[in-house]
């Protein structure tokens, strides 16, 4: 798989139902009035960690090579050939991609009493158990 420079960018994805269950905690949550809250799962890892780690659940073995000539406008083309998003919403959202999106400040995970999901067991949830092949 050939990828943009941006798969090297740390990032701290966080599972939905983390998201959901933290936006109930602090709802009418005194102690949370006033407050501004970065919601990060418990896990720091590059874009490229992540794809190799879906990979690896999902029981595939890709090559990734980063190639420095892949700007934000052609991986936006690329994004719109291969999926129905536009190039005009796909740009800025792989632009933004060049930017880390660590948290700097996990104080509401101790707030609102939430276990966070770690990013396997998120994409476990997320997606289907892959067949196994019971041929081979």
């Amino acid at each position: 798989m050939v990828c943009p420079r941006w798969v090297s960018v740390e990032t701290q994805p966080v599972a939905l139902p983390d998201v959901v269950a933290a936006l109930i905690g602090v709802a009418g949550n005194p102690a949370a009035y006033n407050q501004v809250f970065d919601l990060g799962g418990p896990e720091v890892m590059t874009y490229r960690t992540m794809m190799e780690r879906v990979a690896h659940l999902r029981r595939k073995h890709p090559i990734f090579i980063e190639v420095p000539f892949l700007t934000p406008r052609l991986s936006s083309l690329w994004l719109h050939l291969v999926t129905p998003a536009s190039v005009s919403v796909a740009r800025p959202l792989i632009e933004g991609l060049r930017i880390p999106t660590v948290a700097h400040d996990d104080r509401i995970w101790d707030l609102v009493k939430v276990q966070r999901m770690t990013f396997d067991q998120a994409v476990r949830l997320a997606l289907p158990a892959p067949a196994v092949n019971s041929s081979a």
